[in-house]
C-alpha cells in the first residue's frame, strides 16, 4: 500500500491522470508560415521504437526527437534537396535526402564500433526467417490495440484483430473460447484437431498455457496462415501458427520502471428475451388450465370447475382473487437480482534496462475480473523475467523464465445456471418468500449454494535460446523450452443441497467431493543453420538447416467420492461405501513425441523477385513405425513491381507486391497413440481381487494422417504512402479426412477412427487501411477495415454420399457437396388453426402430422450454416493534441442457429416463467390464426418431430459489437519535467465489448444461448513510466 500512495502521490503532483505514450516532441527554432510538417516512426531491426531518437536538418536549428512509442513530428521550412540526419546512442546515423514526402519512417542498425563486440541482436524464435513473409502470409497483431482491451483472457482479445483469425466466445467467465485460422480443416469437432500451434519465444506451448499470458508482456504476436508460413515447423503447423515474442531488455543503457493500473466494472451484458410481467404470467396459466401453477388454482375457473355445486363457491372465488391480486403486486425482475455488476482490475509492474553488453525485462502483473453471480470471480497472476546476454563478438545469449497463476472461483454455485434462472423464476416469487411454484417444494435459498467450485491453472515456463555468428553470411542458432502446466478442479456438493438431501442416501453418504488434477509438459528445442549472402547488392541468397524435437506429456487423475458432508476434503470421502456411491478413480497418461528435419531455400532478387522454398520431414510416435514419418513442403513466389526505377520514388504508387505458395502439410492433429497402435488399460470394475487389461480402443493400423494442399495468392499495394490494400485468395483441402465412425458391435467397440473424405475450404481476405497523422498540426486520423469470407465444403465421402454416425440418426452428420456444419431441419409452412400443430412439409410435398406421420431421412432440408462464413471489423483511431480515441468494431455474417426455445412454455412447464407477449402470439384454441407459437397442448408422441430444427426456430447468429473504445490522454511532457522521476503517462478510459447489435432474438448469438454472453468491462487505465 505504500508504493501505491507514492505511486498516487507522484501522479497527482502531475495535475492530470496518465499511461504509457508521450506525444511527440515538435521543434519550435525558428517556425514561419511557411512551415511544413514531416512525420513518422524510428525504430531498430527488431522493430522496437527508439525513444529519444533526433532527426535533424542538416546545417539548420530545426529537429525534433522520438517519443517512447518511436514517433516523431518536425515541422521546418523544409525544401527538396535539404538533407536529413536520424541519430540515436549506439546506432548508425541515417541521412535521407528530402523529395517532399510528409512521412519518413526510420530504421537505425546497431553500430559495431559504438557497441564495440555486438554483431547479432537476441532472436529466441528461430524460424522468424525474414524470407518466409516475402511469399507467405504473415501478419502481425496490433498490440497496441489489444492491450487497450481490459480483459483477462488474451484469446478472446485477438477477436478481430486479424482477417481469417476466428475467435470464438463458448461461456461463461473462464470457459475455453475456441480459435481457428481460415476456418476447420478437419471433419472432427474440438480443439484437438482444430487449432492453431501457439510458439512463445521459439517453444511449443499449449493453448491453455497462451490463455495466461500477460498481454503487456508481449511485444509481438504473428499470425501465420499458408503452407509457406507454416511449413517451417511440419506437421503441427497443419491449422496455421500463432507466434508469440515476448519483450526483451533494453540495449540502451537507459532503465525504465512502468506501473499501469486498471479499475474498473464488469457490467451485467445483453439481456436477451424478454420475460413476462405477473399480470400477463398469471393469465398464461390460467390459460393452460395447470393446477400446479398459482394463475389457474386460484382461479374462477378453477374453482368453478372443480366445485360447482359448493355452498362456499363465492368465498372460495374471493379468497383465490385475493391472493392472485397480492401475486399481481410483486414484480420481481430476475434479471437484476441474479446478474450483478462486479468489479475488475488490472495492475501491471515491469522493469526493462540493459547496456550493450547485457539487457533484462522483469514484469509482474495480476488481474482480477468478477463474475455474473455474487461470488464467482476469475484471478490471473503472472511473473516473467528475460536476461539477454552478447557473448563477445560472437552473438547473443538469452533466458527466459515466466509463471503464471489462474484461478475460476464459484463459491455460490447452482445445478441451474443464472441465466437459466432469470427465465424460470416467475415474477411473483421473491428470495425472501416461502417455496417456489417454479421448482416445487423447494426455496431459493435451494437453488443457491448447491455445489462449490474451484479450479486453478499453475503455469512455469523456462526457455533458453543461442544466436552465434561465426562467420559473416553464417548463423548458428539454438532454442529449447519447458513449459509445465497444472490444472486442478475441486467440485463439492454439500450435504447440505437440496440434491443430496433428496438423494435417498443416508447421513454418512451426503456430501460429493469431485477432484481431478491434469498435468501437461510440452518440452521442445530446435537448431537452425541459417547462411544469407547478399551478391553484388542485388542477389539474396538464403540457406537454412534445422532439426526439432517436440515432446508433449500428459498425466490425468480424477477422484469421485461420497460422505463427505459439507466440506471439500478427500480424507473425508467414506471409503467403506458400496454401490452407486462406491469411491471411484480415473487416469490417463500419454507421451507423444515428434522429431524432423528441415531444409529452406530462398533467392531474391534487387529486392523485385523472391522464391522461397521449405520442406520438412517429421517422425511421429502416434503411428506404427512403417507409417512414423510424414511431409510438410511448400514453396512461393513474391513480385514486388515498386522496386523497378520507374516506380521506386512514385509518389501515388508507393508500395505494389504480388505473391503466392503452394503447399502440402500432413497431419496428426487429435490423433493418440491408442487409434493406431494397441493400447491397454487395466479394468475400472473387475470381480474381487482381479486385474483385467483392455484396450483403451479399437485401433486402425491402416490409418494416414490427414493432408492438407494449401494454395494462397495475394496482392498488396500502397498509395500516397497513405493508402494500403490488402487483397488475399486461398484454398485448403484436407484428404484423407479422419473421422470415428460406427463399426459393427461385435469387435466389442462402437466406433473406431478411419479416413473418410475430403474438406475443402475456399477464403477470400480483404483490408484496406488509412493513416492521416498529421492532417493538421494537432489533428490525425487512421482508420482500416478487413473482411474475411471462408466457404467449407465436403468434396468427398470415400464410402456413401451421406454420412449418418448412428443408424437411428435422420440427419446426415456430413454430406458431400455441403458445409461440413450444416444445420438439417423441415420445413414448417404455418399453424395449423384446427390443431394448434406445425404444418411441416417433407419430400414430394407432403404434409407432416407431428405425432402421426413417420418422419424420413429425405424429409430434412438445408437450412444454413452454424458458422458464419463472413466476419470482418473496422478500426478508427483519432488523435487532437494530446487526447486519442480509438474504437474497434467486429461482425460476423452469414450464419444461422436455432433458437432455445426453452421460454416457449407448454401445459407441463407453464410453473416456469415464459416469454413476454406468448398470450397474444400462441395457439391457445381451435379457430387461432396468424400465430407464432404452435399449441401447448401437443402429445408425447409429437415430441420427436417437434425437437429438430425448422425454418421457423431458426435466426440468424449475425452480430455487430463494440469489441473497444479507449480514450486516452498524454501527459505533456512539459508537465512531466517538473516532477523528475515520470518520464512518460497517460490516463485512459478503456471498455470491451460494451455492446452488440443482432437480428438474433435470444441472448447470445455467438454462443448460441440465453446467457454466456461475453460481458462488457470499463475501466480507467493509469500508467507512469519512471
Amino acid at each position: 500500500m505504500r508504493i501505491f500512495h507514492i505511486l498516487l502521490w507522484a501522479f497527482i503532483a502531475t495535475g492530470t491522470i496518465s499511461a504509457v505514450h508521450a506525444e511527440p516532441a515538435v521543434a519550435t527554432i525558428g517556425q514561419t508560415s511557411e512551415t511544413t510538417t514531416l512525420s513518422g516512426l524510428i525504430t531498430d531491426i527488431d522493430g522496437e521504437p527508439l525513444a529519444g531518437a533526433v532527426v535533424r536538418i542538416d546545417g539548420t536549428s530545426f529537429a525534433c526527437s522520438a517519443n517512447v512509442e518511436g514517433k516523431y513530428q518536425l515541422k521546418a521550412r523544409l525544401k527538396k534537396g535539404d538533407l536529413i540526419k536520424v541519430t540515436f546512442l549506439g546506432m548508425n546515423p541515417v541521412e535521407v535526402i528530402y523529395d517532399g514526402q510528409s512521412k519518413l519512417d526510420f530504421t537505425l542498425a546497431p553500430d559495431s564500433n559504438s557497441l564495440d563486440e555486438v554483431v547479432v541482436t537476441a532472436e529466441p524464435n528461430i524460424n522468424n526467417i525474414d524470407i518466409r513473409a516475402r511469399s507467405g502470409v504473415v501478419q502481425t497483431v496490433d498490440m497496441k490495440r489489444l492491450n487497450e482491451k481490459p480483459m483477462t483472457d488474451i484469446s478472446l482479445a485477438l477477436q478481430g484483430t486479424v482477417p481469417g483469425l476466428i475467435v470464438t466466445n463458448t461461456g461463461e467467465l473462464g470457459s475455453k473460447p475456441q480459435i481457428r485460422i481460415r476456418g476447420n480443416q478437419s471433419l472432427r469437432v474440438g480443439d484437438a484437431a482444430n487449432e492453431p500451434l501457439f510458439i512463445l519465444d521459439g517453444k511449443v506451448i499449449s493453448s491453455d498455457a497462451f490463455r495466461t499470458l500477460n498481454p503487456q508482456d508481449i511485444k509481438e504476436i504473428k499470425v501465420l496462415k499458408d503452407a509457406a508460413a507454416c511449413a517451417l515447423y511440419g506437421i503441427k503447423a497443419s491449422n496455421g501458427v500463432i507466434e508469440i515474442t515476448s519483450k526483451r531488455g533494453s540495449y540502451f543503457g537507459t532503465v525504465d520502471v512502468t506501473y499501469s493500473l486498471g479499475m474498473g466494472a464488469t457490467l451485467k451484458g445483453r439481456r436477451g428475451v424478454k420475460v413476462m410481467r405477473s399480470d400477463e404470467k398469471l393469465e398464461l396459466e390460467r390459460l393452460m388450465m395447470n393446477e400446479a401453477t398459482p394463475g389457474y388454482r386460484y382461479s374462477e375457473d378453477y374453482y368453478r370447475r372443480r366445485y360447482p355445486n359448493s355452498p362456499d363457491l363465492d368465498a372460495m372465488i374471493a379468497s383465490g382473487k385475493a391472493v392472485l391480486d397480492s401475486l399481481r403486486g410483486i414484480n420481481t425482475d430476475w434479471f437484476n437480482e441474479l446478474i450483478r455488476v462486479a468489479m475488475y482490475q488490472n495492475h501491471n509492474l515491469s522493469v526493462r534496462g540493459g547496456s550493450e553488453k547485457s539487457s533484462y525485462f522483469v514484469s509482474a502483473n495480476i488481474a482480477t475480473q468478477g463474475g455474473q453471480v455474487k461470488g464467482n470471480s476469475t484471478l490471473r497472476g503472472t511473473m516473467r523475467m528475460g536476461i539477454d546476454v552478447a557473448l563477445g563478438k560472437l552473438g547473443y545469449f538469452t533466458m527466459t523464465m515466466d509463471g503464471a497463476y489462474t484461478e475460476n472461483k464459484t463459491p455460490n454455485g447452482s445445478s441451474f445456471s443464472p441465466a437459466s434462472l432469470i427465465y424460470n423464476l416467475n415474477p411473483y416469487e421473491t428470495k425472501s418468500g416461502n417455496q417456489l411454484w417454479s421448482y416445487p417444494n423447494r426455496t431459493y435459498a435451494d437453488l443457491m449454494y448447491q455445489y462449490q467450485s474451484n479450479t486453478t491453472d499453475k503455469r512455469g515456463g523456462a526457455s533458453a535460446s543461442v544466436n552465434l555468428k561465426p562467420l559473416e553470411d553464417l548463423e548458428i542458432s539454438a532454442v529449447t523450452g519447458l513449459d509445465y502446466l497444472i490444472n486442478e478442479g475441486t467440485q463439492l456438493t454439500p450435504a447440505s443441497s437440496y440434491a443430496e438431501q433428496q438423494s435417498g442416501f443416508g447421513p454418512e453418504a451426503l456430501g460429493r467431493l469431485n477432484k481431478d488434477k491434469n498435468t501437461l509438459l510440452n518440452f521442445s528445442y530446435n537448431v537452425r543453420a541459417l547462411y544469407a549472402k547478399v551478391l553484388g547488392n542485388v542477389h539474396n541468397l538464403t540457406l537454412s538447416l534445422n532439426h526439432d524435437y517436440y515432446l508433449t506429456s500428459t498425466d490425468n487423475l480424477g477422484i469421485t467420492g461420497y460422505g463427505v458432508g459439507n466440506h471439500a476434503s478427500a480424507s473425508l470421502i467414506n471409503q467403506s461405501l458400496t454401490g452407486a456411491r462406491k469411491p471411484a478413480v480415473s487416469s490417463f497418461k500419454e507421451k507423444v513425441a515428434q522429431i524432423g528435419y528441415g531444409a529452406v531455400a530462398g533467392y531474391t532478387y534487387d529486392a523485385t523477385y523472391d522464391l522461397f522454398a521449405t520442406y520438412k520431414l517429421d517422425g511421429s510416435s502416434v503411428l506404427p513405425s512403417d507409417k512414423r514419418w510424414n511431409s510438410a513442403w511448400a514453396v512461393g513466389l513474391g513480385w514486388t513491381p515498386s522496386e523497378y526505377g520507374f516506380l521506386k520514388n512514385n509518389r501515388v504508387l508507393t508500395r505494389l507486391n504480388l505473391k503466392g505458395s503452394y503447399g502440402n502439410t500432413a497431419s496428426l492433429a487429435g490423433v493418440s497413440a491408442a487409434q493406431t497402435i494397441a493400447t491397454f488399460s487395466y479394468l475400472e470394475d473387475a470381480y474381487a481381487t482381479a486385474r483385467i487389461l483392455q484396450l483403451l480402443a479399437l485401433y486402425n493400423r491402416d490409418l494416414k494422417p490427414e493432408h492438407t494442399t494449401s494454395i494462397d495468392a495475394g496482392v498488396q499495394a500502397g498509395f500516397f504512402d497513405r493508402l494500403s490494400l490488402d487483397l488475399r485468395w486461398y484454398r485448403r483441402q484436407t484428404a484423407d479426412a479422419l473421422l470415428d465412425v460406427p463399426i459393427a458391435a461385435s469387435n466389442g467397440f462402437s466406433m473406431m477412427k478411419r479416413n473418410i473424405g475430403v474438406l475443402r475450404n475456399d477464403g477470400i481476405e480483404a483490408g484496406i487501411s488509412i493513416s492521416l497523422p498529421d492532417i493538421t498540426p494537432d489533428w490525425g486520423l487512421r482508420f482500416s477495415t478487413s473482411v474475411a469470407y471462408n466457404k467449407n465444403k465436403v468434396i468427398d465421402l470415400y464410402y456413401t454420399d451421406k454420412l449418418y454416425t448412428s443408424d437411428y440418426s435422420l440427419i446426415p452428420d456430413f454430406q458431400i457437396g455441403k458445409p461440413y456444419d450444416t444445420l438439417y431441419g423441415l420445413r414448417q409452412t404455418g399453424i395449423n388453426a384446427v390443431t394448434g400443430l406445425p404444418i411441416f412439409i417433407g419430400k414430394d410435398g407432403r404434409e407432416i402430422v407431428p405425432g402421426q406421420t413417420q418422419l424420413t431421412r429425405d424429409d430434412f432440408i438445408t437450412l444454413g450454416h452454424l458458422t458464419p462464413p463472413y466476419s470482418g471489423s473496422f478500426n478508427l483511431g483519432v488523435t487532437w493534441k494530446n487526447l486519442e480515441l480509438d474504437a474497434d468494431f467486429y461482425w460476423v455474417a452469414g450464419g444461422i442457429k436455432q433458437y432455445n426455445y426453452t421460454y416457449v412454455r407448454n401445459r407441463d412447464d407453464v410453473n416456469y416463467n415464459a416469454l413476454r407477449g406468448l398470450t397474444q402470439t400462441m395457439w391457445l384454441r381451435e379457430g387461432d390464426v396468424n400465430k407464432i407459437y404452435y399449441s401447448p397442448f401437443y402429445s408425447s408422441a409429437a415430441i420427436e418431430t417437434l425437437q429438430y430444427a425448422n425454418t421457423s426456430n431458426t435466426g440468424s447468429s449475425n452480430y455487430l459489437r463494440l469489441s473497444m473504445l479507449s480514450l486516452r490522454y498524454r501527459v505533456p511532457q512539459k508537465v512531466l519535467s517538473s516532477t523528475r522521476i515520470i518520464k512518460y503517462a497517460t490516463a485512459a478510459l478503456q471498455a470491451s465489448n460494451l455492446f452488440t447489435l443482432t437480428p438474433y432474438s435470444e441472448s447470445d448469438p455467438e454462443t448460441g444461448t440465453l446467457g454466456s454472453a461475453v460481458q462488457p468491462v470499463i475501466t480507467l487505465n493509469l500508467s507512469l513510466t519512471f
